[in-house]
């Protein structure tokens, strides 16, 4: 029998500029592999079973991540950050969160962390533990001490010029229209993002190829050459050089692995 599909929950509303979305992951025991498509985003998963309680953040990457359905138990919640939302919550410049998986109590110190998961646990729906979850980020949120790195405004205005372009600038021409040196936009990127630009405009672009993909392939075989030329790629073989160093695999097995 399929498992059913993730439920998306709405974030509250003093939440949501930072915040992309939130769900319950159903993975059973006859689920396939969890797979995380990176996309410069931050997710804290909160994993609850009848002896434990584990909250976590995965930080930015730039390969997938592939979780066993044993490391997925029923009933996770995600919470994902809009990219360049996390860093408050974190108390740390994002490249030390950057292609790791750290613990709550190691990010928040072990007696908050304790706290949180004990009220977690107690805590008897999806939904419940989505409000105890935001409470603590608004406290966090709300503390002197919140991270907030000078260059922050600048990072975010950078991440949506290369969101909203139609053709990607390069990094040289990126910080030039931010009125900075290179160098500067990297280590801000670096600090709230958790990666460079050049890497998150990378994401940006194989993105789009795959949300075109998806929609090209509703009852037919996805165009790759079209695909990759709407995209921003140079051709299809680079476009195919990024399924490999993402993914892992072509653009022609990624199809047909997700018609199966």
């Amino acid at each position: 029998m399929a498992a059913p599909p993730d439920t998306a929950l709405a974030p509250r509303a003093d939440l949501s500029r930072f915040i992309q979305r939130v769900r319950v992951l159903w993975r059973g025991p006859s689920a396939g592999d969890y797979l995380r498509v990176p996309d410069g985003t931050v997710e804290l998963v909160v994993r609850v079973t009848p002896t434990t309680c584990d909250v976590h953040a995965l930080g930015p990457r730039e390969q997938a991540l592939r979780k066993a359905p044993s490391e997925v138990p029923p009933d996770t919640l995600g919470i994902q950050f809009k990219p360049g939302g996390a860093y408050p919550f974190f108390g740390l410049p994002m490249s030390e969160l950057a292609h790791r998986s750290l613990s709550i109590d190691t990010l928040w110190g072990k007696a908050d962390g304790a706290r949180l998961r004990a009220s977690l646990a107690q805590a008897p729906t999806s939904h419940a533990r989505l409000r105890t979850l935001e409470a603590a980020l608004v406290d966090r949120l709300h503390r002197d001490d919140v991270f907030e790195p000078a260059a922050a405004y600048l990072v975010r205005r950078g991440i949506r010029l290369l969101t909203d372009a139609v053709d990607l600038p390069r990094v040289a021409d990126l910080a030039r229209t931010l009125g900075v040196s290179e160098r500067h936009l990297r280590r801000a990127f670096d600090d709230v993002l958790g990666m460079g630009p050049k890497s998150y405009a990378r994401l940006v672009r194989f993105q789009r190829a795959l949300r075109a993909s998806t929609v090209q392939g509703q009852g037919a075989r996805p165009d790759w050459g079209a695909i990759a030329a709407g995209a921003g790629y140079y051709d299809q073989a680079h476009l195919i050089a990024d399924f490999r160093a993402v993914l892992g695999t072509t653009p022609g097995a990624w199809s047909r692995a997700r018609a199966a």
